[in-house]
């Protein structure tokens, strides 16, 4: 991977990776639901918990699907409902590194199915 592809999360990062990659999707969600519809993505997020947590604190997941608000994602283990954490996903077009806000965590017929709320409000406060 091109290290000058590694950008911090934006939403601008996350709809040009989209755009990408757009496909034709049904929402699955009565109107209301979602702010964004979140569209299936293969691919890697990596995740670096808090030194609160217990357990490894860096994992790998699979990516399930993506928005330019957050996105869904299968682990091994489970994560804590509004754990936030650091985050990184990684496609061969880009990678992008920030933080998100666990928003569910449910257990799958193999590991876990994790929702997360991208934080973009706490990359402008680190700056």
């Amino acid at each position: 991977m091109d290290a000058e592809k590694i950008v911090k999360l934006t939403p601008e990062a996350i709809r040009e990776l989209l755009d990408s990659h757009r496909i034709d999707a049904q929402s699955k969600h009565p109107p209301g639901k979602r702010q964004e519809e979140r569209w299936p993505f293969p691919g890697t997020v990596e995740i670096w918990l808090p030194d609160d947590c217990y357990g490894e604190r860096h994992i790998l997941a699979t990516l399930h699907n993506l928005s330019p608000n957050g996105l869904a994602m299968r682990t091994r283990r489970p994560i804590q409902t509004a754990t936030r954490i650091s985050l990184a996903v990684h496609e061969p077009e880009l990678s992008c590194y920030g933080h998100a806000i666990v928003r569910h965590c449910t257990r799958a017929p193999v590991g876990y199915l994790i929702g997360v709320e991208f934080s973009y409000e706490v990359e402008e406060e680190a700056e």
